[in-house]
């Protein structure tokens, strides 16, 4: 069975080089007002911020120069869908999973309230990357393929990935429609565990993902954690 699911391009992007002025951020903090877990009040894990640009990774009327990829791990945020909507400069959340105030000691203890801020630049995916993930992505790929080829055993573990077609733990369950006009949303984005900081990362565990979606008519933002 092929997949389905809507993409934001064809071309996708690696983390790349550590930079002084790249256009993507790990960790940091959302500056904009609303993004706060409203089942805490604390601030929305940053995970990552990415500057949009028309040569790179592009969203076609999407409202802000930037794109933050929000999430919470340390309260019910991630037990389900997690939708943010950009309006008027502000973070709104429309949609997500409901708890009594935070976890204690979850994802792990001392979970960092913000992670320290790593800019970079961005890689393109090969072709030969591509393909492979496209491979690895299929129901009717086996372990026997992963394993035989170093690349494809590397390319099987959950990484950060802008546009084109990550590698998708789940494969065909990736998809979502809008919490808001009920489209289906085009899948923008996968976040991994690594934070580039000296911690367990963003979720303690190297085979979670996080996968984002964007509904560029209702300038929405929609998450949700798998685990290969």
């Amino acid at each position: 069975m092929a997949l389905i699911m809507k993409f934001l391009s064809t071309n996708g992007y690696f983390v790349g080089a550590p930079s002084l002025r790249g256009p993507l951020t790990a960790g940091g903090v959302c500056p904009l007002p609303g993004a706060l877990s409203p089942n805490t009040g604390l601030r929305l894990t940053q995970m990552a911020c990415l500057d949009l640009d028309p040569d790179y990774v592009w969203i076609k009327g999407w409202g802000s120069s930037q794109i933050h990829f929000l999430y919470s791990w340390t309260c019910g945020i991630h037990e389900g869908d997690f939708s943010y909507r950009y309006l008027n400069g502000d973070i709104e959340v429309v949609e997500y999973s409901r708890s009594n105030g935070s976890y204690d000691g979850f994802p792990y203890d001392n979970y960092p309230l913000i992670f320290d801020p790593k800019v970079f630049d961005l890689e393109a995916v090969g072709t030969d990357d591509q393909d492979i993930i496209l491979k690895l992505n299929s129901p009717d790929c086996d372990s026997g393929f992963i394993f035989s080829n170093p690349r494809a055993d590397f390319l099987s573990m959950p990484a950060h990935q802008f546009g084109g077609v990550p590698y998708l733990a789940a494969g065909n369950d990736h998809q979502k429609n809008c919490v808001l006009c009920k489209n289906e949303m085009h899948l923008i984005a996968s976040i991994s565990n690594e934070s580039y900081s000296d911690n367990e990362g963003f979720s303690g565990n190297d085979f979670v993902q996080v996968v984002y979606w964007i509904c560029p008519s209702c300038q929405v933002v929609s998450a949700q954690n798998f685990c290969d």
